[in-house]
């Protein structure tokens, strides 16, 4: 009987069933997608870590280092398995260019990254090729680490050219070089491979000389504890710089791609939900219709459990065609998915365990199906023979069909809304206030090195000079100093501070405000969050030995620097400053390109000038690419959804309300007025439904997306979309709504093809 029933139900409504299992194909490809993505980013990286080793802590320091002291400190730790201190040569990026052919060539001035030169390590933090292996690299040769790859299009057999004072030097591009540890936009460095000879030749001669103290414990979790422990120690041991654990490397590699699989994420639970109700919409359509059947059935002594088995045999039968379909598309997918992690940790095939993991997904999607039709089903237990023959009572499907279009209106508008706006916002130049910044024009780093402060003084007396002349209508200068805080629980923690005089202006604050004490500070949610202090708290601030207490009067939102940072407009004299940040106002934003090329030139090397968009741009770039392209992904899903959704309405309309059709048909209402008929109360559904997509991604969009940065500690906890612009506020909904039209209009053709003889005689 079920086969029977199973063609029956093919020759009637072959589009209906048809666009049913595409909805579950769509829901498991999704689902099966993002699984991928996450488990093969783990396995890429942890198969990556294997081989290249990156250290469980770092420390990066620029100055004078006494080796002796970190491994007499080192020699005495618990747990301590191997450490390593590996110099490094830092260079500036207009100091190296590319040489491409005879006629063009690529300068990396503009490069917001630290660029050093290191020669390979023996056996810890190995640079590789893209086979996951050490890279040997021979006399002559460089090796361009991949990250570089997005921005610059350096090939293999270019030559790079370095000119530092008075030495020049020319490489030639032998492979790229994929880095355990410095592999994102936001670790803000990064790493070219020269061999050991070229490496000596220059050491000490050119540039400025860095250090990456590297240490190895017999479990990476110790490295909390050991930072703490370094931080502490009476040694003085050096720690110029940033200090990294190895849980911050590995979140800062993989987060590129998490943030797409988030998206992905989002986007299939609404898909989920949306090819539940739409089944829920064709079960209560297919019973109505076939209600003297069922009536008929009971009448002969079927169970109920018999009857609900012919319905969910057809079910059944879609959704493993559906599972299929959707677990090969998301391995076809998979090529799409996987180009920056191939790129990023080098290739890395599907393991036996990604993919049986991928079908259990399947699996998992069935059984939630199935599950919500058995309840859909349980309608029929209720309907008596008397209420399905002689009276005639229905099972309860909704007067109003034109909800589901207004529901999955809501969903699908709110679903491409949502990653299009956190593009936008991410890409404005209002999210530098999540970076530790306030909203400028212009921003100018000085790194730490050899003549700090004169590089700080010559831009300070060039943008006096310019505001003097109005070029800049003003501008403030930060200078960073690295300190020790005393936690919550009396342990000394390595704490950054932006010292200046509007220290704190225009961040996105969780609590507090901006100092205006001299013994305000405001910290960042991470560094807050480390250290167990909330707003009124006292901090110890520890400087040189000495100490001073502190008030908390703020807590910010920061993504740079690892989130840890903090602001005060106390000066901490007494200590040396490791960075520089002005920030600028342009007098005249027409000409400011050939203005910052100019103050470039003026200002020579050790300078990075950017526009605050490029400073984003720079810091997340691969971060909001990714997120971009999950966003037309998703784009082009909405579209797809809302093509299968009003064709299964419209099928399924066309059949249940065939007789309806056809009486109109036969008492002369045009074609065209019955189509217009039918397409006002799907574009009012449709319409309401968008604007109110629309509002609840504006409304509740943001607080989503942050409880997405918060699960991965990124330093943001409430994420504002900060502008609404037109082309997606409007635009978007406009595309969605003309879609809508027009697929609404080339179904109701069929209007044509009903027989008014045949359906009047019924």
């Amino acid at each position: 009987m079920f086969s029977q029933l199973l063609k029956n139900d093919f020759r009637k409504n072959p589009w209906n069933n048809l666009i049913l299992m595409l909805f579950m194909s769509l829901s498991v490809t999704l689902a099966v997608s993002v699984l991928f993505v996450l488990m093969q980013l783990f396995v890429s990286i942890s198969t990556m870590y294997e081989t290249a080793k990156p250290p469980h802590f770092l420390q990066m320091h620029k100055g004078e280092i006494i080796q002796k002291d970190i491994d007499d400190f080192n020699n005495a730790y618990p747990g301590m398995k191997y450490w390593q201190t590996v110099p490094m040569i830092d260079v500036f990026g207009n100091e190296l260019k590319v040489f491409q052919n005879e006629n063009k060539q690529i300068s990396l001035e503009e490069c917001r990254l630290d660029i050093s030169l290191v020669k390979q390590n023996k056996e810890y933090d190995l640079l590789l090729d893209e086979n996951r292996k050490p890279l040997e690299i021979q006399k002559g040769e460089i090796g361009v680490p991949v990250i570089l790859l997005e921005k610059y299009p350096i090939e293999i057999g270019n030559v790079i050219c370095l000119q530092s004072g008075n030495i020049k030097k020319e490489f030639l591009v032998s492979a790229y070089v994929y880095d355990g540890q410095m592999n994102s936009t936001l670790c803000s460095s990064t790493r070219f491979l020269i061999s050991d000879e070229d490496f000596y030749e220059l050491f000490g001669k050119i540039g400025e000389t860095e250090y990456l103290i590297e240490a190895y414990f017999t479990d990476s979790s110790m490295a909390a504890d050991y930072q703490s422990a370094y931080e502490q120690s009476e040694m003085d041991l050096p720690k110029n710089g940033q200090a990294i654990t190895y849980t911050m490397i590995f979140l800062l590699s993989a987060l590129t791609d998490i943030m797409m699989a988030m998206v992905f994420l989002v986007v299939g639970i609404g898909l989920i939900a949306i090819a539940l109700l739409a089944l829920r919409y064709s079960i209560l359509t297919t019973i109505e219709g076939d209600k003297k059947e069922i009536g008929t059935m009971k009448a002969l002594g079927v169970p109920y459990m018999g009857i609900r088995q012919l319905y969910l045999g057809k079910i059944r039968f879609l959704m493993v065609i559906g599972c299929i379909l959707g677990y090969m598309m998301a391995l076809f997918m998979s090529n799409f998915l996987f180009q920056h992690m191939s790129r990023t940790f080098g290739k890395q095939p599907l393991s036996i365990g990604v993919l049986m993991m991928g079908i259990g997904v399947c699996l998992i999607i069935y059984g939630v199906i199935l599950f919500f039709a058995k309840k859909t089903l349980k309608r029929i237990r209720k309907a008596t023979v008397v209420d399905t023959l002689v009276l005639e009572k229905g099972f309860g499907r909704e007067q109003n069909g034109y909800r589901l279009v207004l529901v999955f209106m809501i969903f699908v508008s709110f679903l491409v809304m949502l990653p299009c706006l956190l593009v936008d916002t991410m890409k404005g130049r209002e999210f530098v206030t999540y970076m530790g910044n306030s909203v400028h024009d212009v921003l100018l780093e000085i790194e730490q090195g050899d003549g700090l402060e004169c590089r700080k003084e010559k831009a300070q007396e060039l943008f006096n000079k310019e505001l003097m002349q109005g070029v800049i209508t003003g501008y403030d200068c930060f200078r960073r100093v690295r300190l020790q805080a005393v936690d919550c629980e009396g342990e000394i923690k390595g704490i950054h501070i932006d010292t200046g005089k509007r220290a704190g202006e225009g961040l996105q604050y969780l609590e507090g405000e901006k100092p205006k004490e001299e013994y305000d500070l405001e910290l960042s949610c991470l560094i807050a969050d480390e250290l167990g202090k909330t707003i009124g708290d006292e901090i110890i601030i520890i400087e040189n030995g000495n100490t001073r207490k502190f008030r908390i009067c703020g807590i910010y939102q920061d993504v740079t620097s690892g989130g840890r940072t903090a602001k005060a407009i106390y000066d901490f004299t007494d200590s040396e400053a490791e960075q520089y940040t002005f920030q600028l106002d342009l007098a005249d934003i027409e000409n400011s390109e050939q203005k910052i090329v100019e103050w470039r030139q003026l200002l020579g090397k050790g300078y990075s000038i950017e526009f605050m968009e490029v400073f984003i741009e720079q810091t997340l770039g691969g971060v909001i690419s990714q997120v971009d392209s999950a966003a037309v992904v998703t784009f082009c899903i909405g579209i797809g959804l809302i093509l299968l959704i009003v064709v299964l309405f419209m099928q399924l309309r066309m059949v249940r309300e065939a007789n309806f059709f056809a009486i109109k048909k036969a008492i002369g209402i045009p074609y065209k007025a019955i189509c217009l008929q039918e397409l006002y109360p799907i574009v009012r559904a449709g319409g309401v439904g968008t604007m109110a997509g629309v509002g609840l991604s504006v409304i509740f969009g943001d607080d989503m997306v942050s409880m997405l940065f918060g699960v991965l500690g990124l330093g943001i906890k409430k994420l504002e979309f900060t502008s609404l612009p037109f082309e997606i506020c409007l635009g978007i909904p406009m595309v969605l709504l003309i879609v809508l039209n027009v697929i609404t209009l080339i179904t109701c053709r069929k209007i044509k093809d009903i027989d008014m003889t045949s359906n009047l005689n019924e």
